[in-house]
């Protein structure tokens, strides 16, 4: 969308993409994951104080209901500044400064025109996009200008301060070639890192408060367990109290399932010798995909397809035993599969659970009366595939656009 070289997500000669996806990888390795989860806990932090907060700015008391909160637009921010945080070792705040909120707006707009051809490229013939989609056009110069502005900081600073995964790749090799990524090559991947960083872990944590709180029973088992586990917030980080939240992780992984952040195929086209598909053979230069969302939803996989399971991904619950869990998990790809899936899921996790394990500990959560209670949902009367009330409506635009939910937060300490 902004690039001048390419990146592992628009590059097609698979030994191009394997040698920047070792570089890329670097920066994401377990070790590199723990550096930054300190820039995750301050984000958290600003997150957790935007929930406390009253009509007049200030702290709501203690056991008294904070003011309706968009969690669709609050994901954007937090996410954002996580992910340019993590990037370039500074965050561009928008959490607590307006200025840079247009930011996750331009980025679904112009998003609307790219999901569009992702599934029709020949509408780029003779610029058709150009004139069927204005105002994505208009979005995405206004994101370049960001993006320019954005780059030029966060190098600065990368440099100067040696801190962010920008830092870590600009010293990275790639093991096999020895060769490293070029200046515009760091610079296309820094700013795919960060678009796609913020778009899809925001669709994901807004779906997670989205059926926490339409679920009550699980809400409230969820809670249960982080505060059982952790006795002050300071306690919680990623490390082995972490791992004992195990309800809370297939909470997470149930709103994946049900809501994947990139819903729609994502195709490929098959290579000179052909593709055998279940038996079926490919020829060459066909493009193939399947749906994340109907694979997430093939009742084979996950019996009772469209209803809120966690239990579904714990062996012994619900009269499930390991290989009906074992299953699940062969169909369960949010991130994608293979060589081309998401490199950052690993960073994904770490804030999914660190955001939603501070919030259930410091607050109650609850929702709001009258129409902005249904903010999110489907309609009975909706259209075709939208008549699902307790399911989160997504719009998929290669990544998925959301609104809301919109949640009261009750702090108890």
């Amino acid at each position: 969308m902004v690039h001048r070289a390419p990146n592992t997500l628009t590059v097609i000669d698979k030994k191009k993409h394997g040698k920047k996806r070792r570089v890329i990888s670097q920066a994401f390795s377990d070790n590199t994951l723990k550096s930054y989860e300190s820039v995750i806990l301050e984000q958290v932090q600003h997150l957790c104080n935007a929930l406390r907060k009253g009509d007049d700015s200030q702290p709501v008391p203690v056991g008294s209901f904070s003011p309706v909160k968009d969690l669709g637009h609050l994901s954007d921010y937090f996410t954002f500044d996580v992910m340019s945080n993590v990037i370039f070792g500074v965050p561009w705040s928008t959490q607590r400064d307006p200025r840079y909120r247009f930011v996750p707006d331009v980025i679904e707009k112009s998003n609307v025109r790219v999901g569009a051809l992702s599934q029709a490229p020949e509408l780029a013939i003779f610029r058709l996009d150009k004139y069927l989609f204005p105002e994505a056009i208009r979005a995405r110069d206004k994101f370049i200008h960001f993006v320019e502005e954005m780059l030029r900081q966060g190098i600065q600073s990368a440099t100067k301060s040696g801190k962010g995964a920008f830092a870590t790749l600009s010293k990275a090799i790639d093991p096999e070639t020895g060769l490293p990524l070029r200046m515009a090559e760091l610079a296309g991947e820094s700013a795919t890192l960060i678009v796609a960083g913020t778009d899809t872990t925001s669709t994901a944590l807004a779906a997670c408060f989205f059926y926490l709180t339409h679920h009550p029973e699980a809400l409230m088992r969820a809670t249960a367990e982080v505060r059982g586990v952790f006795d002050a917030p300071n306690e919680i980080i990623m490390g082995q109290k972490m791992h004992q939240c195990v309800f809370l992780r297939a909470c997470i992984e149930e709103s994946m399932r049900l809501s994947p952040s990139a819903a729609s195929a994502l195709w490929r086209e098959v290579t000179d010798a052909g593709a055998d598909v279940d038996g079926e053979f490919v020829p060459p230069g066909v493009d193939v995909g399947t749906c994340i969302y109907s694979i997430h939803h093939n009742p084979a996989y996950y019996p009772q397809p469209f209803n809120f399971r966690p239990e579904r991904w714990i062996p012994k619950e619900a009269e499930l035993i390991q290989s009906d869990v074992e299953l699940a998990r062969s169909a369960f790809n949010p991130f994608s599969i293979g060589p081309r899936s998401c490199i950052g899921k690993g960073l994904a996790y770490v804030e999914l659970h660190l955001v939603l394990s501070h919030v259930l500990w410091t607050f109650d959560l609850h929702r709001p009366s009258g129409e902005l209670s249904q903010i999110g949902e489907g309609q009975p009367d909706g259209p075709f595939g939208r008549q699902r009330v307790n399911e989160f409506q997504l719009f998929d635009h290669l990544t998925a656009a959301k609104t809301g939910p919109y949640l009261h937060f009750k702090p108890r300490v």
